[in-house]
């Protein structure tokens, strides 16, 4: 299950222009006189799900809000009759206004595009997301131009087509980058790495990084995207094969460290997966198969569970529900886990074999791979 980085926002500093509490918001705003129902504010989460935190019915099309965000904050949207989303960015002391219409029943009737006043940070999301929009106007275009070039078989056109699509993202990235260094620490700065390419603008990933460690060390957002750039960093630098495979030292179910390298003398199979994760519990049966066959063959083998949950239970009962009869080990940290970062783990299920010295052999083994190494090395 792929992850990506677009989540990831820090907390802003000294770019709101509001002088309330550092932890509170306030947001209001109009949807047109003639609109009726209830608003939701709704934070998003990591895998881009929304969950409610406040409603309130619209008086006249007006509506108001008022809170405090935790852990410095995050990506908000209000939620509005007709399928209405507002995105928003708040970490605390804004004062916003928002200016939006709900979408008219009436066929021909497009609602007037929103607008978020009262923060740096919202200027400078919404002149980013801006470049987006009219991106897409033109992508959809040359979509169906790419479309027709192919049901004519005509390759030219679509390496043309192919290659203006590329220049129109590269412009996007080009106007992005040099638009970074006024975005400061801010939520609209990690919004703004959606639009780079970790390739070439690594060095700028790392930058960001290293500015969010010092700045907003204890934000939660903060946190996820110094880990997350630090699991580019290891996967740029590679599980090199030969190379000793970097210590784990997690808590087992019952509490107790259990470390990678307690169990050298035999192959490992370091397995990253989680109970959420649909393709790891579709993967489990295979791996319990594996484990049955070669446990008691040659050197020996073990497997090395690493869990990405967030929550102790269901990781227990996917264990006992799937009969994973190995070591189980877990920080509850989801992506941000420790053994996540050392090893740049992007998506799970993901593979790791080692060695009885402990040294890397294999990676991103599945299925009849597996076996095929598992036989390789054992027989």
């Amino acid at each position: 299950m792929k992850k990506s980085i677009s989540f990831f926002a820090v907390g802003l500093i000294a770019l709101t222009a509001c002088a309330q509490n550092p932890a509170e918001f306030s947001i209001q705003g109009s949807l047109g006189s003639g609109t009726a129902g209830k608003v939701y504010l709704q934070t998003i989460n990591e895998r881009g799900f929304p969950a409610t935190v406040d409603s309130t019915a619209l008086n006249g099309g007006a509506f108001q809000f008022r809170g405090k965000v935790v852990n410095g904050g995050g990506f908000y949207q209000l939620a509005a009759p007709n399928g209405l989303k507002v995105p928003l960015l708040l970490e605390g002391g804004e004062s916003l206004t928002v200016n939006a219409e709900a979408p008219s029943a009436k066929a021909g009737q497009a609602p007037r595009p929103a607008t978020v006043s009262g923060s740096k940070t919202m200027e400078y999301f919404q002149k980013i997301n801006q470049l987006n929009v009219d991106f897409q106007g033109k992508a959809a275009k040359l979509n169906a131009d790419y479309q027709a070039a192919t049901d004519k078989k005509n390759t030219k056109r679509q390496a043309e087509i192919k290659a203006e699509f590329d220049r129109g993202q590269q412009a996007i990235s080009e106007k992005v980058r040099a638009m970074m260094p006024e975005l400061g620490s801010s939520l609209a700065a990690l919004y703004a790495t959606n639009f780079l390419d970790q390739e070439k603008d690594f060095a700028l990933f790392e930058g960001l990084a290293e500015r969010f460690a010092k700045e907003k060390p204890d934000t939660r957002m903060s946190q996820a995207f110094v880990a997350q750039v630090r699991r580019m960093q290891a996967s740029k630098t590679g599980l090199a094969l030969g190379k000793p495979a970097p210590e784990i030292n997690l808590k087992s179910p019952d509490e107790k460290i259990v470390s990678l390298s307690s169990l050298k003398g035999k192959y490992v199979l370091i397995d990253f997966w989680a109970s959420w994760c649909g393709p790891c519990r579709k993967e489990n049966p295979n791996v319990v198969r594996m484990y049955e066959k070669f446990k008691n063959k040659g050197k020996g083998f073990e497997i090395y569970g690493v869990s990405l949950d967030r929550e102790k239970t269901p990781w227990l009962q996917a264990i006992k529900t799937d009969g994973l009869a190995w070591q189980h080990v877990s920080d509850l940290q989801y992506f941000n886990s420790a053994a996540a970062v050392d090893y740049g783990i992007q998506y799970i299920p993901y593979t790791v074999l080692v060695d009885p010295q402990g040294n890397i052999v294999a990676k991103e083994l599945r299925g009849e791979a597996l076996e095929k190494k598992l036989e390789e090395v054992l027989n």
